[in-house]
């Protein structure tokens, strides 16, 4: 009678570490998302998400070649592994600061005059190692300044998005990116293999963070009203930063004009004892200002389809 031989650890660790198992499922899930991004994008009907979209393709792609390369099988050294990871996490803020200059006309210019300066300032550590006189790639370390200046865009680009569907997929992501860069931080003390560890479930949670993204995405909208369908849709897509500016400037037009609505957190919010005729008044003076509140950030298709009019009802010059 044949008998199966069990492997030893150490003999399963030569076969597939751990870190293997760990970074095998991130990247799949990574893929996925990217799979999820250029479909996204081709089917996007934002213009000023264009940059964004990229942006985040190409944070993706770094992501996952950083991921696919750390295997064990690769045998990459820690310095090369330190550039490919630094620049995922560098790459990750792109998108969410991308987000702040979604408008027209500023998103022509904020990737030539925010994103590319903010990429330069920091990516200075991956790149000053290369000035270094040495035959070898040197590690990159970061100090608490470039740290602090990554805790700072990330909780800008993450509290952007905090309070709407996709809070909970940001946050994780933002997480993620961060987690990278403490096995190149001047405070760790572990070896490559407790720093790809590290860096396997950073990835591993990026991926879960991009998959809820995706999700929460297709979930639907809450639609008690057709303007509460467009504002929710609206501040899901470009955050509390934009939400806020066009909340106030409905709520001061009400004001001025004695509107029978108002808009808060929870949506519009209509007050019960007015008039069929109020009502009706102020639901074509909100659909107007609605139209050219939000001109600058969206295409009249695409507040049209979510006011159930078609897409020559409202053409603001």
């Amino acid at each position: 009678m044949q008998i199966m031989r069990v492997l030893g650890a150490s003999e399963i660790s030569g076969i597939l570490t751990i870190n293997d198992m760990v970074l095998g499922v991130a990247l799949l899930l990574l893929s996925v998302a990217g799979v999820n991004t250029l479909t996204s994008f081709r089917q996007n009907s934002i213009q000023v998400f264009t940059a964004t979209f990229l942006w985040g393709g190409i944070a993706i792609v770094s992501w996952s070649l950083a991921t696919l390369l750390s295997f064990s099988v690769f045998q990459m050294t820690s310095a090369s592994l330190d550039q490919f990871w630094y620049w995922a996490a560098v790459l990750t803020c792109c998108p969410l600061i991308s987000v702040l200059g979604a408008k027209r006309p500023t998103s022509r210019v904020w990737p030539w005059f925010i994103i590319l300066p903010l990429i330069a300032v920091l990516g200075w550590p991956a790149l000053t190692v290369f000035l270094v006189p040495s035959p070898d790639l040197v590690p990159i370390e970061v100090q608490s300044p470039v740290l602090i200046g990554f805790v700072l865009v990330l909780v800008m680009g993450t509290g952007n998005y905090m309070g709407s569907r996709f809070g909970v997929s940001v946050l994780m992501v933002s997480a993620a990116a961060l987690l990278l860069l403490w096995p190149i931080s001047s405070s760790f003390t572990g070896d490559l293999a407790f720093a790809i560890r590290i860096r396997a479930f950073a990835s591993l949670l990026c991926g879960i963070g991009l998959r809820h993204g995706f999700r929460q995405a297709s979930r639907p909208t809450l639609d008690e009203s057709k303007y509460d369908k467009l504002w929710f849709d609206f501040r899901d897509a470009f955050g509390i930063v934009w939400s806020i500016r066009i909340q106030d400037r409905i709520n001061q037009t009400a004001e001025q004009e004695n509107w029978v609505v108002r808009l808060g957190t929870e949506g519009f919010v209509w007050e019960q004892d007015a008039s069929d005729e109020l009502i009706k008044q102020t639901e074509e003076r909100l659909t107007h200002t609605l139209h050219w509140l939000l001109r600058r950030f969206v295409e009249p298709e695409w507040t049209n389809a979510r006011l159930q009019q078609p897409n020559n009802a409202e053409l603001v010059e």
